[in-house]
């Protein structure tokens, strides 16, 4: 899938504690996990991805996407650019949500390693999706969501590189149930 991405300074990752329409984004590939007491299902998407986490109380979702993408305001309740490092720790109902954001340029020797390492990932245990080159670098962007699930929580880590820079964006969620 030939695919421009946004400019990586232009990202915004956000919670919401309701559903976002999945037409709203170019979805490249999607997985569920279904668990005992939840589901969670990931998206990679042309900016980045999606992570909606569902239990018998709750319903969570989290949002890397363009800040120019057009998003619902209501039931925001994380908002924020990708440009500065970021914790963030909110309850809703049932669930803990935490996550750790940041993004890192990277030395060209070095964002080529990392490309190596991401592409020899598998989907074993969660989702990859390697785009095509944009016809400026040999090699496309690479996307990789990994998941840890348990019984009362999930750890979703993904990976967004962006070639043009030699710059990742790097994401760890965890939702728990209280």
């Amino acid at each position: 899938m030939l695919s421009v991405r946004p400019k990586i300074t232009e990202l915004n990752f956000s919670l919401f504690a309701r559903s976002v329409h999945p037409e709203l984004f170019e979805v490249c590939v999607s997985r569920t996990f279904v668990r005992e007491q939840y589901q969670l299902t990931l998206n990679i998407t042309r900016d980045g991805h999606t992570a909606c986490f569902q239990n018998d109380r709750c319903l969570l979702t989290e949002i890397s996407a363009s800040a120019l993408h057009p998003l619902p305001t209501q039931q925001m309740l994380i908002s924020h650019s990708i440009q500065h490092p970021s914790k963030h720790t909110t309850s809703y109902q049932n669930v803990v949500f935490r996550s750790k954001v940041e993004m890192e340029s990277v030395h060209p020797s070095v964002f080529v390693t990392i490309q190596q390492q991401l592409n020899e990932q598998l989907e074993v245990e969660g989702l990859v999706h390697r785009f095509e080159s944009n016809g400026r670098i040999a090699f496309g962007a690479i996307s990789y969501m990994n998941v840890q699930s348990f019984q009362k929580h999930v750890l979703v880590r993904s990976f967004h590189t962006f070639p043009d820079t030699c710059t990742v964006m790097k994401s760890e969620s965890r939702f728990s149930i209280i």
